[in-house]
């Protein structure tokens, strides 16, 4: 197993045991992150619970992608990992998350920049610049400033509309203009 899949081994672990323990304590998970609600309705049981399933889920995806050694989730994987962190630091100064919220977009971030290192220190193609992953990347900043900007304007969800459509017009400009090869993605 080479270094970047461990990195997205010890992620999906990490992950997949987090989703677990909301799972089977999800006000101790609340208490953890800062939003514990003594009173926990069962619509934020229902929530967490669910929102714990998508993240044991998603564990064993990074699980299963680094046992088979499968380099374009891990590629894939760390621009979305950027995004999560900068939506989830977000979160935070528009006051809809506690300040512990950042523990876990810290995570994020550390992961996403340590496969990325990994990836890029190989001894056939070295750290080169991939116009591909620039232009993802930077769409995806460009949409998190779009969505916060239009925050006050157009509340939650067309905050969130906003950042999707912009992500999504700049992943197809960049998939049709930078597309990586078969031999790149190798």
């Amino acid at each position: 197993m080479g270094i970047a899949a461990l990195t997205m081994m010890v992620f999906g672990v990490l992950i997949a045991g987090t989703g677990m323990i909301g799972l089977m304590a999800p006000q101790f998970l609340l208490n953890v992150l800062g939003c514990s609600d003594p009173a926990m309705s069962s619509n934020t049981q229902i929530f967490v619970m669910a929102s714990s399933q998508a993240s044991l889920a998603m564990g064993l995806y990074y699980i299963l992608a680094a046992v088979n050694e499968t380099r374009i989730f891990f590629q894939w994987s760390v621009p979305l990992r950027i995004m999560n962190f900068m939506v989830f630091t977000s979160m935070v100064p528009i006051g809809v998350a506690p300040t512990k919220w950042l523990m876990v977009a810290g995570l994020e971030l550390v992961g996403a920049l340590v496969t990325g290192i990994a990836l890029a220190d190989r001894d056939d193609h070295g750290i080169r610049f991939d116009r591909f992953n620039a232009l993802r990347t930077a769409s995806v900043i460009l949409a998190l400033v779009g969505g916060i900007l239009a925050f006050d304007y157009f509340g939650i969800y067309g905050s969130a509309s906003i950042f999707l459509v912009i992500f999504t017009a700049g992943f197809i400009y960049a998939y049709r203009k930078f597309a990586p090869t078969q031999a790149e993605m190798a």
